[in-house]
Protein backbone atom coordinates (compact mmCIF):
# COMPACT_ATOMS: atom_id res chain seq x y z
CA UNK A 1 0.00 0.00 0.00
CA UNK A 2 1.56 3.54 -1.37
CA UNK A 3 1.27 6.40 1.47
CA UNK A 4 1.05 10.03 0.04
CA UNK A 5 2.56 12.68 1.92
CA UNK A 6 1.61 15.87 2.13
CA UNK A 7 3.22 18.84 3.72
CA UNK A 8 2.28 20.74 6.95
CA UNK A 9 3.32 24.21 7.88
CA UNK A 10 3.37 25.25 11.34
CA UNK A 11 4.74 29.20 11.10
CA UNK A 12 7.22 28.81 8.49
CA UNK A 13 8.47 25.42 9.14
CA UNK A 14 7.25 22.56 7.11
CA UNK A 15 6.88 19.13 8.03
CA UNK A 16 5.76 16.00 5.87
CA UNK A 17 3.59 13.60 6.93
CA UNK A 18 1.00 11.27 5.59
CA UNK A 19 -1.88 13.46 3.43
CA UNK A 20 -4.85 11.47 6.28
CA UNK A 21 -3.22 13.23 8.85
CA UNK A 22 -2.52 16.68 7.27
CA UNK A 23 -6.66 16.75 6.54
CA UNK A 24 -7.50 15.47 9.90
CA UNK A 25 -5.35 18.56 11.18
CA UNK A 26 -6.98 21.10 9.40
CA UNK A 27 -10.22 19.29 10.58
CA UNK A 28 -9.46 20.19 13.99
CA UNK A 29 -8.58 23.47 13.55
CA UNK A 30 -11.63 24.52 11.20
CA UNK A 31 -13.70 22.67 13.89
CA UNK A 32 -11.79 24.37 17.04
CA UNK A 33 -12.02 28.31 14.65
CA UNK A 34 -15.90 28.57 14.89
CA UNK A 35 -15.57 32.33 13.55
CA UNK A 36 -15.59 31.85 10.03
CA UNK A 37 -18.82 29.59 10.13
CA UNK A 38 -20.40 32.38 13.02
CA UNK A 39 -19.78 34.96 10.51
CA UNK A 40 -21.12 33.17 7.58
CA UNK A 41 -24.37 32.29 9.64
CA UNK A 42 -23.95 35.94 11.29
CA UNK A 43 -24.87 34.82 14.36
CA UNK A 44 -22.57 36.81 16.60
CA UNK A 45 -20.83 40.50 15.37
CA UNK A 46 -17.11 39.85 14.98
CA UNK A 47 -16.47 43.37 14.97
CA UNK A 48 -17.37 43.70 18.43
CA UNK A 49 -16.19 40.48 19.72
CA UNK A 50 -13.82 40.22 23.02
CA UNK A 51 -12.06 37.48 20.38
CA UNK A 52 -9.24 38.50 17.62
CA UNK A 53 -10.58 37.99 14.02
CA UNK A 54 -7.36 36.58 13.42
CA UNK A 55 -7.18 33.42 14.88
CA UNK A 56 -3.52 33.02 16.75
CA UNK A 57 -1.12 29.28 16.80
CA UNK A 58 1.25 28.73 18.66
CA UNK A 59 3.14 25.20 18.73
CA UNK A 60 6.34 24.43 20.08
CA UNK A 61 8.52 22.43 17.65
Amino acid sequence: MAESYGWLFIDFIPLLYEKRRVARQLQVETWIDLSKLLRELKLENIENSWQSTEPKMDYVV
